[in-house]
């Protein structure tokens, strides 16, 4: 995952990861690049995309990279804990659901869905701009201000 930078452009993105499976851009001004599990993931018909890449159309700019596993992963390797934070939705009193956070250089985030602490499993990684949360995630993008 820490290969990304989100500076990289949509065609250096398709040497990376070869074309998409499918592409959304069923929401204005944003466009999902859809890439599905390789033949040795276990899968239903449930399945997310394994990977997901999200890009502003208007400056053709990655915003996030996402990656969906078919098993819950240990990603304690990508989030030191002296450099990762938790964060709760939809606040910390009332907390539903969790994300362990690190600042990456510039304004990039890897964010760990659904772990409060280190061991917790995951099932997705995201690599998003700060800049996009406002509009993606708008209750992070409040704590973090």
């Amino acid at each position: 995952m820490l290969q990304f930078t989100l500076n990289e452009s949509p065609q250096q993105i398709i040497t990376l990861l070869g074309r998409p499976s499918r592409i959304d851009d069923s929401v204005a001004g944003y466009q999902s690049w859809q890439y599905e599990f390789s033949s040795d993931e276990q899968l239903d018909d449930n399945s997310p995309p394994a990977w997901f890449v999200c890009l502003s159309t208007s400056r053709h700019e990655i915003l996030s990279v996402t990656r969906n596993f078919d098993k819950p992963q240990n990603v304690d390797s990508l989030l030191p804990d002296s450099r990762t934070a938790v964060h709760y939705w939809p606040s910390k009193e009332a907390a539903q659901f969790s994300v362990r956070l690190r600042q990456l250089p510039g304004e990039v985030l890897l964010l760990a869905m659904g772990t409060a602490k280190p061991g917790e499993r995951t099932t997705q990684i995201i690599l998003i701009r700060r800049s996009a949360l406002k509009t993606f995630m708008p209750w992070l993008a409040e704590q973090l201000r």
